[in-house]
């Protein structure tokens, strides 16, 4: 987790072997504010059910394919977790 204010970790979490992020997430028992965002990847579906306040991009189906709108929010969802990602690159170096 980082903030993004900062841009600094504020944790880490990880597990021996091959576990899920979302698992691994969900086993750290890691407490966040009800008013804290959190910005995840489609790994993350079920975080809803934990934190109602979570920003998620939507999922395509052969049912049912992205609209534009959709398309421009995960694009945008995207842009902002790669400045997330670059953070923790940059600091575990």
């Amino acid at each position: 987790m980082i903030d993004k204010k900062n841009n600094q970790i504020i944790c880490t979490a990880y597990a021996n072997g091959k576990r899920h992020d979302f698992r691994v997430f969900k086993e750290s028992k890691v407490r966040v504010k009800p008013q804290t965002t959190i910005g995840t990847d489609t790994g993350y579906i079920g975080i809803l059910k934990l934190h109602s306040n979570s920003v998620l991009p939507k999922k395509r189906t052969k049912k049912h394919p992205l609209s534009n709108e959709d398309k421009q929010l995960n694009s945008k969802i995207s842009s902002e977790r790669a400045a997330n990602e670059h953070i923790i690159g940059y600091k575990t170096l």
